[in-house]
């Protein structure tokens, strides 16, 4: 069959991939905005931990955490490139003692399930120093083996190799979709409302602030309290997120405000460490009416797929893999007409 795909994030990606390995004519069209979510995310891994009660939901992000290795191993073994994914494992600080296990309980009550998210256990604060020096350990914390991390650019960047590599087209310009050519597949993130009025697409400027500390190691993802979360690079290199700010205008300029508050974050998840090289990233991060991925057919030629929000580098590629298997006379594993928007549930 043929398609054409608006949009290069990493759901527009994603669907080209899987669909050009199923043996489909595809073309997909990226005109590189400032701001595309994909770029800037810190691609963390471990849906298992959320608090998040929407069944459909988890059921995606579960499913694509368990995809998540063979799809990497076969991309990286196809293109020879990296995509920055490393199961690291994710120190998970809680408010206080209260909490704590009560959180076990309900972290550990999906392990049978998901086995893939690996062993969950109590944090001392002399087991946290082994696993992370230099991070506070002021909060009680858990530790959980199975979760990881995925950059975000390096992994659009594979994808796009193995889409041309695989014989479709990508092309870095706006959109011009040919009437009759096949399906058109509208994955335009934040800018979807410029596309199609079905779905209504909102978005919130997502700011995250990267520093250095002086450090070799790949540390474990940290998820902190409330929503920050930390991730670690490498080579001393770390970011923190994010805010959450609801706007209308796709200005992807960092903020100073953001900067401070950030930062402030940083020296408290560091205590007493000097925080180098202090740089912004900025990402759009779109959303739907119901906050929960809509799959929407608009009619036989067109499909609308939008809204994976901050779990899109965990959803995207097993979305990819259904929608395909879906047009490839292949089973499917998920609920793929659940996702339309009339259909979804309160996703908070």
């Amino acid at each position: 069959m043929q398609f054409q795909i608006v949009g290069g994030g990493i759901a527009g990606a994603s669907i080209a991939y899987h669909l050009v390995k199923d043996g489909h004519d595809v073309t997909i069209y990226d005109r590189l905005d400032k701001g595309q979510a994909t770029q800037v995310s810190a691609g963390i891994i471990s849906p298992w931990v959320s608090q998040r009660r929407n069944k459909l939901w988890y059921e995606l992000v579960r499913t694509g955490a368990a995809y998540y290795p063979t799809f990497i191993e076969e991309l990286e073994n196809l293109t020879g490139s990296k995509t920055g994914y490393k199961k690291t494992g994710a120190v998970l600080f809680f408010r206080d003692e209260i909490v704590l296990p009560k959180a076990f309980k309900r972290i550990l009550s999906k392990q049978q399930d998901a086995p893939e998210m690996g062993e969950l256990s109590y944090l001392t604060p002399e087991r946290q120093r082994e696993l992370f020096p230099k991070l506070t350990t002021e909060f009680p914390a858990l530790f959980l083996t199975g979760a990881g991390m995925v950059n975000g650019a390096q992994l659009l960047d594979a994808l796009k190799k193995a889409i041309v590599q695989l014989g479709g087209k990508w092309i870095s310009s706006n959109a011009v979709p040919e009437s009759g050519q096949g399906i058109t597949v509208y994955t335009a993130g934040a800018w979807g409302n410029e596309y199609q009025k079905k779905v209504p697409i909102s978005h919130q400027r997502a700011q995250l602030l990267h520093f250095t500390l002086e450090s070799d190691e790949v540390y474990p993802v940290v998820m902190g309290l409330k929503t920050h979360y930390i991730v670690s690079f490498g080579n001393g290199r770390f970011a923190i997120g994010t805010t959450h700010e609801d706007t209308e205008s796709f200005d992807s300029s960092p903020t100073a405000e953001a900067k401070a508050e950030l930062l402030d974050l940083a020296k408290m998840y560091f205590p007493g460490q000097e925080l180098k090289e202090l740089e912004m990233a900025v990402g759009l991060r779109p959303y739907t009416p119901n906050f929960l991925p809509v799959i929407e057919y608009v009619n036989e030629q067109t499909i609308v797929v939008n809204g994976l929000g901050s779990s899109g580098l965990t959803a995207a590629p097993i979305l990819g893999k259904e929608l395909s298997a879906n047009y490839s006379n292949k089973p499917v594993r998920l609920p793929l007409e659940a996702f339309r928007l009339e259909e979804g549930t309160d996703g908070l």
